[in-house]
């Protein structure tokens, strides 16, 4: 659990495939490159995990500020539009690794029972994420900035580069993309920070190795049995997972 100058409480999670799960308590973390979630979409494999818009630039153009020419033999034509989208990716950024998380909020994802004092999380949450991931392990970090603090050790001692944040979600039918065309250009790995509001229920955080790689990345950070639980089996409609609230914590 981490807190914040808001007075929130967060909780991270890992949905690791069973086969998976010891070799993930043992400090390995499998950094997917970005084509990989993007050719899961374009696959129809794990329809909500795959986004083949990983990493798109975009902008909402309307009539009144943008114009659409085609060119024919040297002439402008101009095209005739109500609404449209312009969007743009780096291909550079296909082969930027990344590590997907679970991140809760306590004050936005959870309800607080106060006949019972227990804290729930909201059901249309805990319904998409169990949904989604059913049949993997839940593993919770009760200490996930000592993990960023081992990884950011490992990746020093490689010479690479990260960026981590929760996800930002956005609606990229109706909104221009968070970011300006200038930053993205700048900065393009800060684009995999940002995904389509679809993908809201995934409370994702991730971890991006900014340096392209030729190809996926395991990294160990060593032993993380100090750090973590293994909640065990999520089923398809609950998460292995129950919070009691306690005002007085010497009761």
């Amino acid at each position: 659990m981490t807190e914040n100058q808001d007075q929130d409480s967060y909780f991270v999670f890992k949905c690791v495939e069973k086969q998976f799960t010891e070799s993930t308590l043992d400090g390995n973390f499998y950094f997917a490159r970005n084509s990989y979630f993007i050719d899961l979409e374009k696959q129809q494999i794990d329809k909500g995990i795959g986004d083949k818009r990983e990493g798109v630039w975009s902008e909402m153009m309307e009539p009144e500020t943008k114009k659409i020419f085609i060119i024919v033999d040297g002439e402008e034509i101009h095209i005739n539009f109500e609404k449209a989208v312009y969007r743009q990716e780096h291909e550079k950024l296909k082969g930027c690794p990344i590590c997907c998380f679970v991140c809760l909020s306590a004050k936005n994802d959870m309800e607080l029972d106060v006949n019972t004092g227990t804290v729930n999380l909201k059901p249309e949450i805990e319904g998409k994420l169990a949904e989604q991931f059913a049949g993997r392990d839940l593993i919770l970090f009760h200490n996930f900035d000592e993990l960023i603090t081992r990884i950011n050790k490992v990746f020093k001692r490689d010479g690479l580069n990260m960026l981590r944040s929760t996800i930002k979600y956005y609606d990229d039918e109706v909104e221009s993309h968070p970011l300006s065309e200038e930053e993205f250009k700048r900065n393009p790995p800060r684009a995999l920070l940002y995904k389509r509001k679809f993908f809201e229920f995934q409370k994702e955080f991730r971890i991006i190795i900014t340096q392209p790689q030729d190809k996926d990345i395991l990294v160990n950070v060593g032993d993380i049995r100090d750090i973590s639980y293994n909640l065990g089996e999520i089923n398809a409609r609950k998460l292995p997972i129950e919070f009691k609230y306690a005002p007085d914590a010497t009761s």
